[in-house]
């Protein structure tokens, strides 16, 4: 008898899993992403009231601007970063950071961002501040696994065509690209940037 309601449960398991990815798969088929634009600029760590110094640090900050159709609310989406550019002794240098955000309406203009730590220029570069025309980024929106959307800023020194593919599987500097969530920005612009995944 119990063997038998054991079977009961795990097939209903089953059907109702089998339903939750035909259901997704079917949202995926008529969901349409397109991405606009990708900013890259540099922002002043912000002063809050309790600051016991001036901030004088300027982080780089990625910003990606998209548009989303055929679906009202996408419960989860994520953008995926690949960074790339180079040392102060000309080698490549690889970041990736991906981002998931929720509760996504459908509509134009949603934004999303990443930031470099402002130590990087001065450790990795010997520079004292970020020249923006030195970093290349490769974009992609993904949703339940496949990519619906994706967009190239652009190539910078030697780099090869889909050099985002030639480093896939390449090494990382890991810990410099940051969501927002983990930067001083977070409570900053909080309706204008879609909201982070909360772990």
């Amino acid at each position: 008898m119990k063997a038998v309601k054991l079977k009961q449960m795990l097939a209903c398991w089953m059907a109702l899993l089998f339903i939750m990815l035909a259901a997704q798969t079917a949202q995926a088929q008529k969901m349409a992403a397109a991405i606009k634009d990708v900013k890259i600029g540099t922002i002043k760590t912000p002063d809050y009231k309790d600051s016991k110094a001036p901030n004088n640090n300027y982080w780089c900050r990625l910003m990606v601007t998209f548009n989303t159709t055929g679906v009202k609310w996408i419960n989860e989406l994520d953008v995926r970063w690949t960074v790339a550019t180079f040392n102060a002794d000309k080698k490549l240098v690889i970041m990736r950071e991906t981002v998931t955000y929720e509760d996504i309406e459908e509509g134009r203009a949603h934004h999303a961002c990443v930031y470099i730590k402002p130590s990087f220029p001065r450790k990795y570069q010997n520079r004292s501040q970020f020249d923006g025309s030195s970093i290349a980024v490769f974009v992609e929106l993904v949703y339940g696994g496949k990519r619906i959307a994706a967009y190239e800023n652009g190539k910078i020194g030697n780099l090869p065509d889909k050099w985002y593919e030639k480093v896939q599987n390449g090494p990382t500097l890991k810990g410099q690209l940051l969501p927002k969530s983990k930067t001083p920005f977070a409570p900053m612009d909080y309706d204008f940037f879609e909201h982070e995944k909360v772990n």
